[in-house]
């Protein structure tokens, strides 16, 4: 039995094609939500089946990393204290991940992680996920490495056992998302409605401090460029600051900010998943930190690192990219389903 843990938007995004052929395989397996993002099931619905397993009261506005930790480790831990066969999958970086990972390491439970590997070597960009993904990599049983850099970065740090490279499930979730046309009406009519828009999306932890600053260089760029600027729940203030000539949505179903991406002119973001994404959408990003643990995206040269200096580089979301290989692989979910039968049985 496996036991796939998610609980954010990412998350599932990266999960569902995983699940969806574990499922078509006849894997058994049972699925465990966190509820950082309690809406996200209702969401996912046409997706993935309702969750096995949902863990209530963890989030709580303005708690402590560590009292969110140590709520989810708690929660986890009685759910798999009864079951030391599962083998848990947890995903990327956050702090569930980890927490979740940590209580069935605890637990003599075998800890699959999705996207091992990716590092920026700054234990405090990203906070707290650049030490979130290194200590998962301590406690591993089988690293799932989405990068040639990211399966490099473990050998370099001693982990050899079981490490693999199989590209990246976000290459699956656009391909089927994209082909599927999900989208909704609304989203039709906002894209329609506009002509040669660039996508923006920001939320970092780290970049807080910043957003004023970022805000400016947007409120300078849409003089000349229409904006679709997705609002996001942590960062408040948007609609005072920017510029009545850009446009603020609220945050979109996954299916619609497939759709927004893919008949956008480029994207401006400090995002993670979205340094992804927009490869398998031909889109060029400006990517709005100071370093990035996708080396990849930069490297095939649909990305740039412009920290919050985005108006004069601008420009370079115009270059239209020739690159046709995917640095983040294809066909991923049947490679890694095929790993864990050879493992597992």
């Amino acid at each position: 039995m496996y036991l796939f843990s998610f609980g954010t938007r990412p998350e599932i995004i990266k999960q569902f094609p995983l699940i969806n052929e574990f499922k078509k395989r006849g894997i058994p397996y049972e699925t465990l939500f966190t509820s950082q993002h309690k809406d996200l099931i209702d969401k996912f619905s046409n997706l993935i089946d309702e969750p096995t397993y949902i863990l209530d009261g963890i989030f709580k506005k303005e708690q402590s990393l560590n009292f969110l930790v140590s709520k989810l480790i708690k929660k986890t831990e009685s759910i798999i204290s009864k079951n030391k066969e599962s083998k848990i999958i947890v995903q990327g970086d956050t702090s569930s991940a980890f927490s979740v990972g940590l209580a069935g390491f605890q637990n003599h439970n075998k800890i699959i992680h999705l996207e091992a590997g990716l590092r920026t070597y700054n234990l405090k960009s990203p906070f707290p996920e650049e030490a979130n993904r290194s200590l998962i990599s301590k406690i591993a049983d089988i690293h799932l490495c989405p990068t040639e850099n990211a399966f490099l970065n473990l050998k370099n740090e001693g982990v050899s056992n079981n490490v693999y490279n199989v590209g990246n499930t976000i290459v699956d979730s656009f391909k089927f998302i994209a082909e599927s046309k999900l989208y909704s009406s609304q989203i039709e009519n906002l894209v329609d409605s506009k002509k040669n828009y660039l996508v923006c999306t920001l939320h970092r932890r780290e970049n807080r401090e910043k957003m004023i600053d970022l805000w400016d260089e947007l409120n300078i760029v849409s003089q000349n460029r229409n904006i679709v600027y997705i609002k996001h729940p942590s960062i408040k203030g948007s609609e005072h600051y920017l510029s009545k000539e850009i446009t603020q949505i609220e945050p979109l179903s996954y299916q619609d900010m497939v759709y927004l991406i893919n008949n956008s002119d480029g994207v401006i973001s400090d995002s993670g998943g979205i340094q992804e994404e927009v490869i398998s959408a031909k889109k060029n990003i400006l990517i709005c930190r100071d370093t990035t643990e996708r080396p990849e995206t930069i490297n095939s040269g649909y990305g740039m690192l412009v920290d919050k200096n985005i108006s004069k580089n601008i420009k370079f979301l115009e270059n239209k990219n020739q690159s046709v290989k995917n640095p983040y692989g294809k066909n991923v979910s049947s490679k890694i389903a095929d790993i864990v039968e050879k493992i597992y049985g």
